[in-house]
């Protein structure tokens, strides 16, 4: 006889714990799935968190608003990232959350840019972007305006403390029950674990426990492994820093490549956000503050360094364990990739919701798909430190690492035909790709030859007419702090009615 799963008990801290507790809840809370979470820590002093534009579906699903975001957690939205000191010679590009020019005969714009290219265009390709143009101008996108050249997504920057505290009074109120204190003991039979024992001596008792903490409870589960990606994910600590506000705020992320590591500024409404992102085998917490001064004179501040081991669990479900975000897939900050697998995960795990306490067929379609999609995210990540031409530890041996197969193949394509092999399961599209790839420096060295089918004139042409449209386009954006200036005076409530999963 089938037994449903009534109670899900979540394990972890900060955002991730409450996302997901919440997450479940408003998908499967009608159907009288009691959620239990297990603060373990409070979350860290000094983090922001970064997200990519899907996260703005989810926030939609939990019903959380814009203006709340904005009032709550100091939300500043975000259209991409601005990568420098990669190269090694001072230069920098933009990684937009957008496409770039359209196609034109059926041909992808980057095959039109590389044949322009050898014809004599100096342009950038991200001048050939309209999110790209409007981050530079420090203007934002909003809504879908009919005839606009793109429909550049627009992520996020949030103060890690405010909206884990939003996420968690939200989950409270939606029925989430809590219990506090360190994982201290676990009652387990065969691959079932039957209750958790918290520090402050509480029982807690499931059906399904989800692990979205350091992977300490999927870690000890008969059969678990862990899978190293740090041969191409060379960083092992996270140092946040706060330092002063920017007088103007950028609609981009900033990240620069430092001696040790990189340094991130995320800009925020009351400060600006930093990550130190490092080896500490090769610097030091000190010595990274010091290289941030560098970056930015912001007066910085700094928090308590954070461990980071990428890689990813083997078997990210076994039994009635599941682990989500950092315990199933640990990524470094870069491109904003620790949510994106998180909010990944709990897509997945919405989806295969086991149908029985004593089933079990859902954990191997579980574990392809978080597999699939965190050697994706691996993959972009370290496509930035591969290509890399920075000197010294640990660049140089990034860089002469073989790189993962899959990013190998691309690499490889890419450079001869500008071509970036997709799957369905990848977290980033062609065009996020071709921005970096081109612009950490890898030019294709051909462009599909139905490109030439437009003559330099017409091809000339065409590109002011996008340069004209890009313009045009961005000059009808409201500025970054007028938008943010009219979020903090709306009423942050109602916000937008929650959706169901489907």
């Amino acid at each position: 006889m089938s037994r449903p799963v009534h109670t899900v008990v979540v394990v972890g801290a900060g955002a991730p714990l409450w996302l997901t507790a919440l997450a479940l809840r408003k998908a499967f809370g009608a159907g009288g799935l009691a959620v239990r979470a297990i603060e373990t820590a409070p979350p860290a002093l000094g983090l922001s968190h970064a997200g990519l534009p899907a996260l703005g579906n989810l926030h939609q699903l939990l019903g959380l608003s814009e203006a709340e975001l904005a009032r709550r957690c100091g939300a500043v939205p975000s259209l991409g990232q601005r990568f420098a000191g990669f190269s090694g010679d001072g230069t920098s590009f933009l990684h937009p959350y957008d496409t770039h020019g359209h196609s034109v005969d059926y041909v992808d714009f980057v095959h039109h840019w590389v044949l322009a290219r050898r014809r004599g265009l100096k342009t950038a390709l991200e001048d050939f972007s309209l999110g790209a143009a409007a981050a530079k101008q420090g203007r934002i996108v909003e809504g879908d305006e009919p005839g606009r050249l793109s429909s550049p997504g627009v992520g996020l920057h949030v103060d890690a403390t405010a909206y884990a505290a939003l996420l968690r009074q939200r989950a409270l109120a939606d029925g989430v029950s809590i219990e506090q204190g360190a994982v201290t003991d676990v009652e387990r039979t065969g691959e079932r674990i039957d209750a958790v024992v918290t520090a402050g001596g509480a029982r807690v008792a499931g059906d399904l426990f989800v692990d979205v903490g350091d992977g300490a409870l999927i870690g000890q589960m008969p059969g678990a492994g862990f899978e190293s990606w740090s041969a191409w994910l060379p960083f092992d600590r996270v140092l946040p820093l706060a330092g002063q506000r920017l007088g103007v705020l950028p609609a981009y992320a900033h990240v620069e490549a430092v001696y040790g590591g990189w340094v991130g500024l995320y800009p925020l409404q009351d400060r600006t956000a930093g990550l130190a992102v490092y080896d500490s085998a090769a610097i030091d917490a000190q010595a990274m503050v010091r290289q941030a001064k560098g970056v930015s004179s912001l007066g910085w501040r700094q928090g308590e360094a954070q461990f980071l081991k990428p890689g990813m669990q083997v078997r990210p479900w076994i039994g009635n364990c599941v682990a989500l975000g950092p315990a199933a897939i640990a990524l470094d900050p870069s491109d904003a990739a620790p949510l994106h697998a998180l909010q990944a995960g709990l897509s997945h795990l919405v989806t295969l919701f086991p149908a029985d306490v004593d089933g079990g067929p859902e954990a191997r379609a579980y574990g392809a798909a978080m597999a699939a999609h965190g050697r994706s995210l691996r993959d972009f990540q370290a496509m930035h430190y591969h290509l890399s031409r920075r000197s010294g530890a640990p660049w140089e041996a990034a860089r002469q690492a073989q790189p993962p197969a899959d990013l190998a193949y691309k690499l490889r394509l890419f450079a001869a035909r500008g071509v970036v092999p997709t799957r369905e399961d990848e977290a980033f599209q062609p065009a996020n790709w071709a921005a970096c790839l081109i612009g950490h420096g890898v030019i294709p060295q051909a462009h599909d030859p139905l490109a030439e089918g437009v003559s330099e004139a017409e091809q000339i042409q065409i590109f002011q007419k996008i340069l004209g449209r890009i313009a045009a386009d961005v000059g009808r954006m409201r500025p970054l702090e007028v938008k943010l200036a009219a979020l903090m005076q709306r009423p942050a409530a109602p916000g937008p009615a929650p959706l169901r999963f489907t």
